[in-house]
């Protein structure tokens, strides 16, 4: 069984890794690298809305693209709902190079821009078969040389609201070092929707699962972790529905001694998740797993912290997560990170209300009774 501090001793080091907690510092310095890159810019995400950070990346993207840069896109089908083929063509006509991940089989306008090569019947009958297979990836490659990943898609959602609305927490890192390659032919597998098959990656500061190996690898790597922890398992994630494998996993981890916390949102931006996560409630309660709900915001980071290390990316605890979404994590080890990322979790528990078996119980018998109706279709959520 691999544990933490093995792992962290075969990683390759990452050179770099800044944490980010802003979306506008996050998004400001991408764009400001963007406006600097010198050859290319890759870009991997799920969700690009065309609102006022939106049109800022497109703005920059194109001006890259029209001064002779390398640039590519790749967004999902259905996380970015909205584009078509005419909204699109902003970006590809100054030489943006676009590919749409599983684009909703009636798109038809879309399947020219689709990462699959075949001909239009056959796209229809794969698009159809692959409709709950999504990329839910966020990635920011510039000049080959830094990327920047975690849990902040293309939206104005991410950055600080002038309203009253609540704002989201995320979390994202940039990082550089040698294994920048890498984190390159991976994104070129997606974009050519053909994968290596490399069976040791464990060194890698990083875990993707764009292949069957990959992902089973991935999700018995994180459910061995777990296990392993004797110290502490702190998760904050936006959707918690997982597995009866990662239940299980973190109860294993409070047998064993360790500190079991987990923060979820109050409110989510997916409106009936609140209410599948509390059919998990008791169940962790009662194995000793501290269970708080933050209200303050709409809580969106996907960050783990697992005894000698901590995984920044775009994996929820979710079934989606598990069984069907693409997805990328950065490994963490610089102690800065680690200090920055257990000081920013020490702060929301303290801002966050923990969950008691009697605070469970006194919540409305509706709410309940449609958790439990949801929790019947976790597989798709």
């Amino acid at each position: 069984m691999i544990d933490s501090k093995n792992l962290t001793s075969q990683l390759q080091q990452w050179s770099c890794e800044d944490i980010y907690f802003s979306g506008n510092e996050y998004f400001d310095d991408i764009i400001s690298n963007i406006q600097q890159a010198k050859q290319s810019v890759y870009i991997e995400c799920y969700i690009f809305n065309q609102d006022k950070l939106g049109n800022r990346i497109i703005s920059a993207l194109t001006d890259a693209a029209r001064n002779g840069l390398e640039v590519k896109l790749i967004i999902d089908g259905y996380g970015s709902l909205n584009w078509d083929a005419q909204q699109l063509s902003r970006l590809t006509d100054t030489g943006v190079q676009v590919k749409i991940f599983h684009p909703l089989p009636w798109k038809v306008s879309l399947y020219k821009n689709t990462i699959i090569r075949k001909d239009f019947f056959e796209k229809f009958i794969y698009l159809i078969s692959r409709i709950n297979k999504r990329n839910h990836r966020k990635l920011y490659i510039i000049d080959e040389g830094t990327a920047w990943s975690g849990s902040m898609n293309i939206s104005a959602d991410h950055l600080k609201q002038p309203t009253e609305q609540k704002p989201w927490f995320d979390c994202g890192i940039k990082i550089r070092g040698i294994a920048m390659t890498e984190i390159i032919d991976n994104f070129n597998e997606v974009w050519n929707q053909k994968s290596r098959i490399k069976f040791e990656i464990s060194h890698l500061p990083f875990r993707v699962n764009n292949n069957i190996i990959r992902r089973q690898n991935k999700n018995n790597e994180f459910i061995s972790l777990i296990e392993s922890c004797s110290r502490k398992v702190w998760i904050i994630s936006a959707y918690l529905a997982p597995s009866r494998r990662v239940v299980n996993a973190l109860k294993t981890a409070k047998l064993n001694g360790a500190d079991v916390k987990l923060i979820i949102s109050h409110h989510s931006d997916v409106i009936f998740f609140p209410l599948i996560s509390t059919t998990y409630y008791a169940e962790l309660i009662n194995a000793g797993i501290e269970v708080y709900e933050n209200n303050q915001y709409i809580i969106h980071a996907k960050t783990i912290l697992l005894d000698e290390l901590a995984f920044v990316g775009s994996s929820n605890l979710n079934h989606r997560s598990f069984l069907h979404d693409l997805e990328i994590d950065i490994i963490a080890t610089q102690p800065a990170s680690l200090s920055l990322l257990n000081e920013k979790f020490r702060q929301l528990v303290e801002n966050s209300d923990n969950i008691s078996l009697s605070k469970l119980e006194s919540l409305p018998w509706i709410h309940h009774l449609l958790g439990k109706l949801i929790w019947n279709i976790r597989y798709w959520l």
